[in-house]
């Protein structure tokens, strides 16, 4: 394997290997969407990257049903208060259905505008 996971980078250049490989084969996308543990196999073989064991790789199709069924929370530190808690704050996959606003989000908001003349 020539990349490495620690690096940002190669896991992105594996990630662009992998998901051109979804597009370009129908038997590649299909096994993916199926499978998980086929999914992280081949996100390690056509990406060249070693990729962790406790490492999940989930693919779902596009549609709005189908990104419906993947719900992934980053907790919130134990010592938190439980008041006024931003469940998008910890929804960490989040899309645009669920109300992820990037006017709202500070971070997100600097992204928003630089994307927005690309979207014209």
């Amino acid at each position: 394997m020539d990349r490495s996971w620690k690096s940002k980078k190669d896991r992105r250049d594996a990630a662009v290997a992998f998901l051109k490989k979804t597009i370009t084969d129908p038997r590649v996308r299909s096994v993916v969407l199926k499978d998980r543990k086929a999914a992280h196999r081949l996100f390690e073989e056509l990406g060249e990257i070693n990729v962790p064991n406790d490492v999940e790789v989930i693919c779902l199709g596009p549609s709005t049903q189908e990104l419906d069924r993947l719900v992934v929370f980053a907790l919130p530190p134990d010592d938190t208060s439980s008041e006024h808690i931003d469940p998008l704050k910890h929804w960490i996959a989040a899309w645009e259905p669920y109300g992820l606003d990037p006017e709202e989000i500070p971070a997100l908001s600097k992204e928003a505008e630089m994307a927005t003349p690309a979207l014209h």
